[in-house]
């Protein structure tokens, strides 16, 4: 697949390689993988990771050191999606493209991870949209060995407009936060268009399945306070947890969505790292 994204960046102590996989229908999708380089020839738990943006932007750049930071701290096998993008790639093309990836690395000897030490799935935004909807479908498909884990980074689970009706007095957000930078009400509505799913398909709208047990053993969710989706995901941890699943969460009051990854060098979004890393440990206890 002809590159239109940077070279690696070599980092000492970690051992990151591309290469492209096939999908349903023959596209050779690219993933770029870290592993620690002193964890070489160790099975480790593996993190399926899939970038935000929208399903209009991103890449494998997008959130490139937080996939470095994993490896390096934490010792887990990060496996970060190139996905394709709309609008040139209407739903559900860029879903389907992470649920194939998601299927073929549960089976791959090159990977050398342990998947009973830590199958997890997450990302940013659009990513942990995607992360929502496979995790539901692996589970209604049998999907083995199971994921153990979800990482839900400032996430979206409800199309606004078919919120559930006996959720609508607790998802608010996306009605009155309508000022905040990155995300708002409008942008919402643009990037929707642009990526084409009908409102009330669950792979977009994860809330609207019936079920929500057993996507997981264990769920973590980043979530920003002055976000339009913060309602979405205080709602779904809530419901994962009356589930039977292990949840945590930190709320980041006043910050806007995906801030970490507009403002990296914020003291908070430093904080927002350790916040991930440590929750991440807890998953792969």
């Amino acid at each position: 697949m002809p590159r239109d994204h940077d070279p690696i960046t070599p980092q000492e102590g970690l051992d990151i390689v591309e290469f492209d996989v096939p999908v349903r229908d023959d596209t050779p999708i690219t993933l770029r993988t870290y592993r620690r380089t002193a964890n070489r020839d160790d099975a480790l738990p593996l993190l399926v990771y899939m970038h935000g943006g929208g399903y209009v932007f991103g890449g494998l750049e997008t959130d490139d050191s937080t996939c470095r930071a994993i490896a390096l701290e934490l010792g887990i096998v990060v496996v970060n999606v190139k996905y394709r993008l709309a609008p040139e790639h209407k739903f559900p093309i860029g879903f389907e493209d992470s649920f194939d990836i998601v299927r073929w690395v549960k089976g791959q000897s090159k990977l050398n991870t342990d998947l009973a030490k830590g199958f997890i799935l997450g990302g940013t935004s659009a990513g942990a949209n995607f992360t929502a909807g496979i995790s539901h479908l692996a589970r209604d498909e049998g999907l083995s060995p199971k994921i153990t884990g979800v990482v839900f980074l400032a996430g979206s689970f409800c199309h606004p407009d078919v919120r559930p009706k006996k959720y609508l007095d607790r998802i608010l957000s996306v009605d009155e936060i309508n000022d905040a930078p990155g995300l708002t009400r409008k942008s919402i509505d643009y990037f929707s268009e642009k990526y084409g799913a009908p409102p009330e398909d669950k792979r977009l709208s994860p809330l609207l399945f019936d079920s929500h047990a057993d996507i997981a053993k264990k769920a973590y969710f980043a979530i920003c306070g002055w976000d339009p989706r913060r309602d979405e995901a205080l709602l779904l941890d809530q419901i994962l947890q009356e589930e039977g699943l292990s949840t945590k969460k930190h709320v980041y009051q006043g910050l806007p969505h995906g801030f970490w990854t507009t403002c990296p060098d914020l003291s908070v979004s430093k904080k927002w790292l350790e916040d991930l890393l440590e929750w991440l440990r807890w998953m792969i206890k």
